[in-house]
């Protein structure tokens, strides 16, 4: 008997510490920004976390057997991928695993690759890392974005180019790479020996329906090379209990990258996140099915509102996540001015110029609340796009 799901209740997140909406300071803003869902997690998950709060202790947390079986079970299910578990290592989330990853395999002044616009929080990892960014910008053809083969392999032949930063699917283009794509990335990192790492956190968000080609099928000799990063945090709304993991094949890539895990503090996972993500991977899949349906339709219908409504805006419904990527150039203002416009019409995206300078007039939507909400924010954003001020 298939479950029935509640996506479309409001609920108020005002006043409970949520980034996403108490960040917001003027009331009543519609916040489609930062990539947190409106939905409760699955229920198989809010009823693990009532159990381990029943248990009424919450100390120090020795990783489970457990959470290392549902990891490998889900990934062998849901991406086709069978892996040792030895192959994976806690950690608290990914950004700080990818800082610790950075630094066991680069030194300050270092070249690290990455593909703009790109996940603001890399930018801030190759920073306090010491190393330099090399960017290697996205072009848009045929409504897609792609990759410029021949300016990554220029960029990975300097001296000083050591790692290629990939985000799979792309955030915030929502991009899935191809397998043939992931591919070509492979070879030239192979033939520059460079290290690649893949943060895959998005990869459970597939309300196409499209095929996802982790990192990590790759062929044997490059699996030596990578660094895969991943979490339940984002297909199941749980970035706040602190847990992911990091997934690396060769043992000795595996014990320099722990060693930087420790050596940066962290190595301590949360307890919740720990119980919420055995929950998730073991039991969540039917409620995940349901979200990613859910999130077709909330796609579907925010891409009919701006083909309608902002027909000079630019921009896919994704491969993979609930993350709209719009180029709004057209209308002759700065992603600054478009924000505060916004701001000014009680709607929050992100903008474009967080994901690298040459982003600007583009902003970010997040599509992932009660489709209710969505339309008011639509509305909203509609708005702020044709006010002449």
């Amino acid at each position: 008997m298939t479950m029935q799901f509640d996506f479309d209740s409001v609920y108020d997140r005002r006043g409970s510490g949520s980034l996403k909406w108490d960040l917001p300071k003027d009331e009543g803003v519609i916040p489609l920004w930062v990539a947190d869902m409106d939905f409760k997690t699955a229920p198989c998950v809010t009823k693990a976390l009532k159990d381990r709060v029943e248990h009424g202790i919450f100390g120090y947390e020795m990783v489970p057997e457990a959470w290392y079986e549902a990891i490998a079970s889900w990934l062998l299910k849901r991406c086709d991928l069978r892996i040792d578990k030895d192959w994976l290592i806690p950690v608290p989330g990914a950004v700080p695993a990818l800082s610790a990853a950075l630094k066991a395999i680069t030194l300050p002044g270092d070249q690290v690759i990455t593909f703009t616009p790109a996940y603001n929080c890399f930018f801030s990892s190759i920073r306090n890392t010491g190393c330099e960014l090399s960017p290697s910008h996205l072009f848009w053809r045929n409504g897609s974005w792609k990759i410029d083969f021949k300016d990554l392999k220029e960029k990975a032949s300097q001296e000083r180019a050591r790692a290629i930063l990939l985000c799979n699917p792309h955030n915030p283009t929502g991009r899935l790479w191809t397998g043939d794509e992931l591919e070509q990335i492979a070879s030239i990192a192979c033939d520059y020996d460079l290290y690649v790492i893949s943060d895959e956190i998005h990869s459970d968000i597939r309300p196409q329906g499209s095929a996802f080609t982790s990192l990590a099928t790759i062929d044997e000799s490059f699996r030596l090379k990578s660094v895969i990063l991943n979490a339940p945090s984002k297909a199941f709304n749980l970035a706040g209990c602190q847990n992911a993991y990091m997934l690396i094949k060769d043992p000795d890539l595996r014990e320099r990258c722990d060693r930087a895990v420790n050596i940066n503090e962290v190595c301590d996972v949360n307890p919740f996140g720990v119980a919420a993500t055995i929950a998730a991977y073991n039991e969540g899949s039917e409620w995940l099915d349901a979200m990613n349906a859910y999130i077709r339709e909330n796609l579907n219908t925010a891409s009919g509102i701006i083909k309608k409504e902002l027909s000079k805006a630019a921009f896919s419904i994704p491969d993979a996540g609930y993350l709209l990527w719009l180029d709004l150039k057209a209308y002759g203002k700065s992603s600054e001015k478009l924000f505060e416009t916004m701001l000014k019409h009680k709607v929050m995206l992100n903008r474009g110029t967080d994901y690298g300078p040459a982003e600007d007039g583009f902003m970010r939507l997040n599509t992932a609340c009660p489709r209710a909400l969505l339309e008011e924010g639509l509305s909203r954003v509609v708005a702020a796009v044709k006010d002449p001020d």
